[in-house]
């Protein structure tokens, strides 16, 4: 899909990939971005292109809220950009209902109720929806149980709803490894928490993430390297097996290890 000229909703945009994303997006003519986020003092301002928004898009009520703004700034909606979320990183030991539905709320059913809007609301029109998934989506992560599993629901839904979806729509899935943000901190709630391997900087993830679009294609790895050894665990299964005793030793400080 070519970009210039597009009215874009961007979730996440204050900070890391999606901070990185905005910057980019914001270089092509004659594009309006949505940049929402629920802290927004970050997201600089570009009078007629970027539209720094306020929102909580781990609610309906939220993402409705955006959609109505969107569409009185720019009047209709080509490209949504679902790339909000979080993780934790932790030992489950404690049984806690709203710890769980927290995640899932904005990692699975803000992105898949976002797709539901934007299809609703361009019957015929071309439209385009991207989300970000994750590596963490297709191996095990140790210490990440809870958001391995919405990465995986986001997945499976993704690359299931391609055989349902209707013509006018591109739908792309990332799949972006770990990447050198505050991400992981925020996991934890320390610094420097060690990060999975491999590992990549925002900008790569955000470049790639963008030409994926561009180019309309349906799953985009921005790593080379987890986009080659990916499917040699997957030929030989006890390598990823290896690998997540080796994440696990990595992640022995939260698993009490």
């Amino acid at each position: 899909m070519n970009l210039r000229g597009k009215h874009i909703i961007l979730t996440g945009a204050s900070s890391g990939i999606g901070r990185e994303m905005l910057g980019i997006l914001a270089s092509y003519n004659g594009v309006k971005i949505l940049a929402v986020a629920r802290h927004i003092d970050d997201i600089p301002g570009v009078e007629g292109v970027v539209y720094p928004f306020s929102a909580d898009v781990s609610s309906s009520e939220g993402i409705d809220k955006v959609f109505s703004y969107a569409q009185q700034v720019f009047g209709h909606i080509d490209i949504f950009i679902a790339n909000a979320g979080f993780a934790y990183l932790e030992r489950l030991e404690t049984t806690d209902w709203q710890h769980i539905r927290k995640i899932y709320d904005l990692n699975v059913f803000s992105p898949v109720y976002s797709l539901e809007r934007l299809v609703a609301l361009n019957k015929d029109r071309p439209v385009a929806f991207a989300c970000t998934i994750s590596g963490a989506g297709l191996v095990s992560l140790p210490a990440y149980s809870l958001y391995c599993s919405t990465k995986a629901a986001l997945h499976h839904f993704v690359q299931t709803y391609r055989y349902e979806k209707a013509d006018n729509l591109q739908l792309t899935a990332v799949y972006p490894v770990a990447t050198r943000t505050a991400f992981f901190d925020k996991a934890t709630g320390e610094k420097d928490t060690p990060l999975p391997f491999p590992a990549q900087d925002a900008k790569t993830v955000a470049r790639k993430y963008i030409k994926g679009i561009e180019k309309g294609k349906k799953n985009v790895y921005p790593s080379t390297l987890f986009r080659l050894l990916y499917p040699i665990g997957r030929a030989f299964p006890f390598c990823l097996k290896v690998y997540s005793l080796l994440e696990r030793k990595k992640a022995g400080k939260w698993l009490g290890l």
